[in-house]
């Protein structure tokens, strides 16, 4: 009886060694974090330069190290990062949530479409963030984000859609921006007295779907990313405002102008149901409602 013997194959030595893990250790995790931080842009933050991306797994990495290893430099930086994202265009200063990516090195224009892995995972470093600091502007990030996915991102079935779309009537951006008379119609005089100063909101706009246009001519009302060149708590010591009644005035001009959003037409939504991202989102969730005693 002949005997038959197998030669493993060059594809399935590397299908083997696939399988098995790796320790990674203290040293090579440290060298990670230094090679992140050697790409640090220390004036906008992020770790590279246009398009910037939120990558969320250098802040999850980033923000176990601070933790680990109580590292100030590596908080800082997260910081930095974190409250430019969150200051920037490339968060949606009026109904939560982030968009995909910044086409520009100051996170202000944004690719308008929104993701929602990114909203699963930036809820959750922007918690971690909070838990770290207790710093209120984080809370309010995450509540904002997971309430965005709550009203505008579920299934009837309580799933979570994966994507809106960019583009609007064909304009990349139309539903979201905004104009000086159009705060001034849809607020009170005074709130939109304070919307225009807060979100610098000019006659000229800071958005163009032609970066060569530059600026319009005298008298045509420019289109404006609502951003803050500020924190908030930066803006009520400088016009010498209570945080606190700041934060009210910001939640109902948000409150005004999402509606006001709502009689536009909407971008597209992608009604596909991701397992793995509605995975995401319900961890984002379930660490959110047991850190904030929230339920739902």
């Amino acid at each position: 009886m002949a005997v038959v013997t197998t030669r493993s194959t060059p594809v399935q030595n590397r299908q083997r060694s696939l399988k098995q893990a790796e320790h990674i250790g203290k040293e090579r995790i440290q060298i990670a974090v230094i090679n992140l931080l050697n790409r640090f842009d220390d004036l906008q933050g992020g770790f590279s330069g246009a398009p910037k991306f939120p990558n969320e797994t250098y802040l999850f990495l980033l923000l176990d190290t601070a933790i680990r290893e109580q590292d100030k430099d590596v908080l800082e930086a997260l910081k930095l990062t974190m409250n430019m994202m969150a200051q920037g265009g490339i968060y949606d200063q009026v109904g939560g949530g982030f968009h995909r990516y910044s086409t520009d090195n100051e996170w202000l224009v944004p690719h308008f479409e929104k993701m929602l892995y990114n909203q699963a995972h930036l809820a959750r470093t922007y918690l971690q963030l909070y838990m770290i600091t207790r710093d209120e502007s984080y809370e309010r990030v995450v509540r904002q984000t997971l309430d965005y996915i709550l009203r505008d991102m579920r299934a009837e079935n309580n799933g979570f859609f994966s994507a809106s779309d960019a583009d609007t009537e064909g304009e990349e951006g139309k539903f979201f921006l905004w104009t000086v008379d159009e705060l001034k119609d849809s607020l009170n005089p005074a709130l939109a007295k304070l919307a225009i100063a807060l979100y610098g909101v000019t006659k000229e706009g800071n958005f163009s779907e032609d970066p060569m246009q530059g600026a319009l001519p005298e008298g045509e009302g420019g289109t404006t990313i609502l951003n803050l060149p500020g924190s908030l708590s930066e803006f009520a010591q400088a016009n010498k405002l209570e945080l606190s009644q700041l934060y009210n005035d910001v939640d109902q001009i948000r409150e005004t102008l999402y509606k006001k959003r709502q009689t536009r037409i909407a971008p597209a939504i992608d009604d596909k149901i991701v397992t793995a991202w509605n995975g995401m989102m319900i961890t984002a969730f379930a660490k959110a409602g047991r850190e904030f005693y929230e339920e739902k």
